[in-house]
């Protein structure tokens, strides 16, 4: 007695071996892929020079990981801030501020910094007069957006020295807007940040002043969505480390005149917190 004797028979077999073989393959096609991380940047720098910056963090920390990482930005402050909002990023690169009010908010935890404090420099064209904060009075200011960490500080400075009103404050959209201002005499000086100021020099080819510095604050820093796993923390921390052990990572930093990066914690931007309490 053969198979081909029972249709019935020659069917039941034909759905055992798709159940055996084809099986395997369907599962494989449809197991659900990782989902991919995106890396938001707080954009202190033209898109185009933040995307050079930060796009080759963004693939170290997909090789870090073992899953893609999309760097993401957004066009000004306020739009960045609306994404923080909506917890939109799953690593962030943020202004201490910005990082106290998702951390308090969403429960954002630090990664890493730079190794240096954050301080408002005052610069202004290497001819000019102005000698510090005090010679600003009756001059033009030029400041970054009016939430960033360098203008609130330098505004809290001229409030501390009785100045406030006496100096013309002008917002613009990014580090290097500011500093352009001064280099085409628009104001008479500009409030930025060391890193931006040592990325415009070397872009521009001009030398700026440095006249006045204010108070320092933990600097810029990487921190995580809380569902970011303390284990996946760690290893955005080791990557983030081992730039500078590297060729290719010290190009990388060199290529956003970054500072390398140390760890961080929490308690580290208690002052943040007690100055933005003070200012506001």
């Amino acid at each position: 007695m053969a198979a081909r004797d029972f249709p019935w028979l020659r069917g039941l077999l034909f759905c055992l071996l798709i159940g055996l073989f084809g099986g395997g393959i369907a599962m494989a096609e449809v197991q659900p892929q990782e989902r991919e991380l995106t890396l938001g940047v707080f954009p202190h720098l033209p898109p185009r020079e933040l995307e050079k910056v930060y796009a080759p963090i963004a693939a170290v920390f997909s090789e870090a990981l073992g899953k893609k990482v999309r760097f993401r930005s957004s066009s000004s402050y306020k739009k960045f801030m609306d994404k923080l909002d909506q917890q939109a990023f799953d690593i962030v690169m943020v202004q201490p501020f910005d990082y106290v009010r998702i951390a308090d908010s969403f429960g954002y935890v630090p990664i890493a910094t730079r190794d240096e404090a954050l301080a408002t420099i005052v610069v202004v064209p290497q001819d000019s007069a102005l000698t510090d904060l005090a010679s600003l009075k009756g001059k033009k200011v030029a400041l970054p957006p009016s939430v960033a960490a360098v203008s609130l500080l330098l505004k809290a400075a001229l409030k501390e020295q009785g100045l406030n009103d006496d100096v013309q404050i002008s917002h613009h959209r990014s580090h290097i807007s500011c500093m352009q201002q001064v280099v085409i005499g628009a104001v008479d000086a500009c409030g930025t940040a060391a890193p931006a100021l040592r990325f415009f020099m070397d872009k521009m080819d001009t030398q700026l002043k440095i006249i006045a510095e204010t108070r320092k604050i933990p600097h810029t820093l990487f921190a995580a969505h809380p569902k970011i796993s303390a284990a996946e923390r760690d290893k955005i921390l080791q990557a983030l480390q081992s730039l500078s052990a590297t060729e290719e990572g010290r190009q990388l930093l060199k290529r956003g005149k970054l500072k390398p990066f140390v760890p961080v914690n929490d308690h580290d931007y208690d002052v943040v917190r007690n100055f933005k309490a003070l200012v506001n």
